[in-house]
């Protein structure tokens, strides 16, 4: 037989002479899928354990200067509130309306049997008798201004803004006091030209260089200034407007009343302490 054309005995001369080849790659299959197949290298139990890192200490918020509740920030905030409800306008108004209004008409019935011109002979007085009804609504609307920021809860928001009571107190004092000053005064000088000019034939007209005149106006201001702080002080107290407004009335004019009833020895140590003997004494 011819074995050179044999395929299957060429076959095995070829991988008889081949040995060391197949050896070779069947090691390097064999590495290679022990390298991939080996399980990841662990720490070893010696080495040291690693902290985490300390957070860096925050500092504590600091409030800036631009954020701070200071008194001038108080009275400003007061005054936007006090300008910005229309009532309140209304009220003040209606106030320097009545001073001026009355004063003239008090004034044009000087001399005759009708209103206060029967009972008072001073010029001065009748064009400053309007204030009569001006401090009660000054009185009532500085309780309600107080009263109410209790009833409506806003007085809680003012608290948790600015604790002291006595800054909030003092702020509403500086801006209503200060406010009825101007108004007043700038009603009062009105209601006295007004009413000099409307006085019957026979009064003596006077000027506001007349003896006496300044200090009257300028002490009927300071008066109902003062009457608008203890309307203040009763809406603290009362912390309702109706009861307020009670007070204020019961104050101001059935007071006077009852205590002009009283025998002198009772009655005139008792009147000193009524605001209309003090608001007397400042008009001179």
């Amino acid at each position: 037989m011819d074995t050179a054309n044999d395929p299957t005995t060429a076959t095995r001369s070829s991988t008889a002479h081949h040995p060391r080849t197949t050896t070779k790659e069947h090691d390097m299959t064999t590495t290679t899928t022990t390298t991939t197949t080996a399980p990841p290298p662990t720490p070893s139990s010696n080495a040291a354990p690693t902290s985490a890192p300390t957070p860096a200490p925050t500092p504590a918020p600091t409030r800036s200067p631009a954020g701070r509740v200071t008194f001038a920030r108080i009275v400003r905030s007061e005054w936007i509130k006090f300008r910005t409800v229309r009532a309140n306008v209304v009220a003040m108004i209606g106030a320097a309306g009545a001073a001026i209004g009355l004063g003239a008409l008090f004034s044009s019935l000087a001399g005759s049997d009708e209103g206060p011109g029967r009972l008072v002979e001073d010029a001065l007085t009748l064009s400053l008798g309007g204030f009569q009804l001006s401090q009660i609504i000054i009185a009532i609307l500085g309780v309600a201004l107080v009263a109410g920021d209790y009833q409506t809860g806003l007085v809680r928001s003012w608290f948790a803004a600015a604790p002291d009571r006595l800054r909030i107190l003092a702020a509403k004092v500086a801006v209503y006091g200060g406010l009825v000053f101007v108004v007043g005064l700038a009603a009062a000088v009105l209601a006295f030209l007004a009413g000099q000019a409307v006085l019957p034939a026979g009064w003596d007209a006077l000027t506001l260089g007349s003896d006496g005149v300044a200090q009257a106006l300028v002490g009927t201001a300071v008066y109902a200034a003062c009457i608008g702080v203890i309307g203040l002080g009763l809406g603290v107290l009362l912390r309702s407007t109706a009861a307020g407004a009670g007070a204020v009335v019961s104050l101001l004019m059935i007071a006077p009343l009852l205590v002009s009833l009283l025998p002198a020895s009772i009655g005139d140590p008792v009147g000193k302490f009524l605001p209309s003997n003090a608001g007397t004494a400042l008009q001179g």
